[in-house]
């Protein structure tokens, strides 16, 4: 279960996991002095917005199941492919929810959703998709 925390990430360097805390990557020092900025973030409000916004996509594991996918073709990014994503920044994610996924190269059925969602709302549900390929 979920519980009502917040952690820290670094974007551009995102997250680490130790065993039972959340904590912020090593590099945190190196990105406040290239003028990365530290955000807190609500994993709570971050699953209340991907069960609202991205869940119908990308299912409620992360795994690109949800209920539209089997429609979508390129089919939705898997997030607990953990090999795909340790080659993904945070700011490379952030980007893509923000933008949608032209921005980024990728399918234009990858909405942007800047114009719906508050910077700290995105951050939120970076947060909690960073969550999924941290599982394994």
């Amino acid at each position: 279960m979920l519980k009502n925390i917040l952690i820290v990430i670094t974007l551009g360097f995102g997250i680490s996991f130790g065993a039972d805390t959340l904590k912020t990557a090593t590099k945190a020092p190196a990105a406040k002095a290239a003028g990365k900025k530290k955000v807190k973030v609500d994993l709570v409000e971050g699953k209340k917005v991907f069960e609202t916004y991205c869940v119908a996509c990308h299912g409620a594991t992360g795994a690109g199941d949800g209920a539209a996918a089997a429609a979508l073709n390129p089919k939705p990014r898997n997030f607990t492919d953990t090999t795909y994503m340790k080659t993904r920044t945070s700011d490379q994610l952030r980007k893509v929810i923000s933008e949608g996924g032209p921005a980024s190269g990728f399918s234009v059925l990858m909405a942007a959703w800047k114009g719906t969602l508050k910077e700290p709302q995105i951050d939120a549900v970076l947060g909690y998709v960073l969550t999924f390929s941290k599982k394994k």
